[in-house]
């Protein structure tokens, strides 16, 4: 009965520690200024209050973001899309599929980068929390 409560005891550290790891994933988020999105980036995710808009064959000019409006669903990994954040929504100005907004209306620029060190560290977490629980159930 002892080793029956060591066991789960254990088990129950390895599943709270796996979670925690799980849920804090390979990615971080990063912010950057409008003019240091990467140029590997080829859609860019434009919200505005309750609006969400897919743009694509976007330029920054004049102060002025332009770009098509994607009206097809996108298969794009989340590495290749950039998310702005632009208020008001009175800002955007669409005219058919072409969309425009200021860049001095676009708050927040956010995309997901790949941290090597974070997954490091998830890895190690995990192989130590199996060792761990190998060493209780032997």
């Amino acid at each position: 009965m002892l080793q029956e409560d060591g066991l789960w005891k254990a088990l129950r550290t390895v599943m709270f520690l796996v979670l925690a790891v799980t849920t804090a994933g390979c990615y971080s988020l990063r912010t950057a200024p409008l003019s240091n999105i990467p140029q590997k980036r080829n859609v860019v995710m434009l919200h505005a209050d309750d609006s969400l808009w897919a743009v694509s064959n976007y330029t920054v000019s004049d102060g002025i973001l332009t770009g098509l409006i994607n009206q097809d669903s996108l298969k794009i990994s989340k590495l290749r899309v950039t998310h702005l954040y632009a208020a008001p929504a009175s800002a955007v100005m669409i005219d058919g599929t072409k969309l425009s907004v200021p860049a001095a209306n676009i708050a927040k620029t956010d995309y997901l980068v790949f941290d090597p060190w974070l997954t490091l560290a998830g890895l190690t977490a995990i192989a130590f929390d199996a060792f761990y629980f190998i060493l209780l159930v032997f």
